[in-house]
């Protein structure tokens, strides 16, 4: 960083310092100043006090300009002394702050109150030139005067325009960093929904791969167990099946661990078609439950629709060989339209006894994996038989 950026960088940091160490050098220079002109006593004395409170310019700017500009009037009226050495720097010091720093009715009274204070000093300071020549005309003392009032008001009159236009530029500064603020806060937020709704999508795609392959694994082992003793072959056979099925849960869940581990967008991902319902219905016909599946019609869903429809028939299956295992019938029924498509499934044996414990959160998944796509999904008893659960899923068409 360059030398000059420092400084500025270090008198932002340390404002009150840097009042103090202005003001003394400001001393320093009025010191010079008197001691090359040999003024006296009431001088030095009149410009010390006007001096002091000059270190109270960045606490309170209003009320600074004030009380130095009311002693700098009294050491003019009571005392017949302009304390010129240290009004040079000092009053266009104090406006220039009190425009940048104060409010509108403060700023606006300094600058009226100093304009009155260069009235009062060219009324003041006219006679100390002009007693040089004897027999000055009042139009000569009324010149004198004006011109001192009108060279002190030009530099007051700069001082206040150059401090209001730092006052604004201070006001965007300020805007621009509160702006950079909240669109920190802001990026921070959307990470943080993201991050969320990635963990959410995550969740439930763990769910839909590894609870439905697990239902069916426990299915088909308590059914080897009770064959076992009957007909080992079955139970072979059976134990075979429950190979497959933890090897396919097993490659789905690689092929999902791959997706989210790279952020390549041509990487293989676990995203099933609607005509791997079959294979679905399969694994639970193999499991012990009698599945009726019919379909009609052709698919015009987008392939997340596509995928959030497998889903909710998957959900559907795997709840029941979880709570509803000795169901005598399961039926799926769905329908494909140019304006959507309409999936139902039914079950009976609700009521009966549980494999897995309830309050999952699969169901609610899966409405909001629907409602991302404009759809509606409802689940509950059947209306006229309590022992029949019944869930029903709707989406709209991709050009609905």
């Amino acid at each position: 960083m360059a030398v000059h950026l420092r400084m500025a960088h270090w008198v932002e940091n340390h404002p009150n310092l840097t009042n103090a160490l202005l003001t003394g050098v400001g001393g320093l220079f009025t010191l010079f100043f008197l001691i090359s002109a040999q003024w006296d006593g009431i001088t030095w004395w009149c410009s010390i006090a006007c001096w002091l409170p000059l270190f109270f310019r960045r606490v309170a700017p209003t009320a600074t300009a004030c009380v130095h500009g009311a002693l700098v009037v009294v050491s003019l009226l009571a005392f017949n002394v302009a304390p010129i050495a240290l009004c040079l720097w000092s009053v266009p010091w104090v406006v220039y702050t009190a425009a940048m720093r104060s409010p509108r009715r403060g700023r606006r009274g300094v600058f009226l109150a100093a304009l009155l204070g260069c009235a009062v000093l060219g009324v003041r300071t006219n006679h100390w030139f002009l007693f040089l020549t004897e027999g000055y005309t009042p139009t000569e003392w009324l010149l004198t005067g004006a011109v001192f009032g009108i060279i002190s008001a030009a530099f007051v009159t700069v001082a206040y325009l150059v401090g209001d236009l730092a006052r604004g530029r201070l006001q965007r500064r300020e805007q621009l960093e509160d702006r950079a603020r909240r669109l920190e806060i802001e990026r921070e937020q959307e990470v943080r929904m993201a991050a969320q709704d990635e963990r959410a999508r995550i969740a439930r795609e763990m769910h839909d791969v590894v609870a439905h392959s697990l239902s069916v694994v426990i299915a088909q082992a308590d059914g080897a167990r009770y064959a076992a003793a009957a007909d080992p072959g079955v139970a072979v056979e059976t134990l075979g099946t429950i190979a497959d099925t933890a090897r396919g849960s097993l490659t789905e869940m690689r092929k999902l661990l791959g997706v989210l581990r790279t952020d390549d967008e041509t990487a293989t991902a676990p995203v099933p078609q609607l005509g791997q319902i079959d294979q679905l219905v399969g694994s639970v016909r193999r499991a012990g439950l009698p599945v009726e599946y019919r379909v009609a019609g052709e698919p015009a869903l987008s392939a997340g629709a596509q995928l959030a429809l497998y889903r909710v028939v998957q959900e559907a299956l795997t709840n029941v060989l979880k709570h509803a295992w000795q169901a005598a019938s399961v039926r799926i029924v769905v329908e494909h339209g140019p304006r959507g498509s309409w999936a139902e499934i039914t079950n009976d044996g609700v009521g009966g006894t549980t494999r897995a414990p309830r309050g999952g959160y699969g169901l609610q998944g899966l409405r909001e994996r629907v409602s991302l796509y404009g759809g509606t999904l409802t689940a509950g008893p059947h209306p006229d038989r309590s022992d029949v659960f019944v869930v029903r899923v709707s989406l709209p068409g991709e050009g609905s």
